[in-house]
């Protein structure tokens, strides 16, 4: 599984992927898989570094065998989630943050695949998590 979002920051010629917590944000997710796939969930957990507080997630997936696809996550601005879809060959327009954005913490994403009788068959958890910014 690999991700990407609309928006990134730079440092010596790096890109790295996150999710601005002050303004719409979408999480791009390449999953590939084998086998009959019957739902797909896609969990992010965000912890705050400034409180204790921790934002869950679950989206769901309509039953799917092709073995690959780009699923598409939308939070809005303050961490919620406003819309789940699923696209096939979505563009991609990254965006630089011209301004210093403020670290604020991570967001991990796991992934679960069901089989067509409804029993988990894989999980897969992003190692290095999102950070989760302020852009403003």
């Amino acid at each position: 599984m690999q991700f990407t979002s609309n928006w990134f920051v730079e440092s010596n010629g790096n890109r790295q992927y996150i999710i601005c917590n002050d303004r719409e944000t979408t999480v791009f997710m390449d999953v590939r898989w084998t086998g009959p796939l019957a739902r797909l969930d896609a969990r992010f957990e965000g912890q705050n570094t400034t409180a204790n507080n921790t934002t869950r997630t679950t989206g769901y997936f309509a039953p799917d065998y092709s073995g690959a696809r780009q699923f598409t996550y939308t939070f809005g601005a303050g961490m919620a989630p406003q819309s789940l879809t699923k696209g096939q060959n979505a563009a991609l327009s990254a965006q630089a943050i011209v301004v210093n954005p403020v670290n604020r913490g991570t967001t991990f994403l796991t992934v679960t695949g069901y089989n067509p009788d409804g029993v988990p068959s894989n999980t897969i958890q992003l190692p290095q998590g999102i950070p989760v910014y302020t852009c403003g």
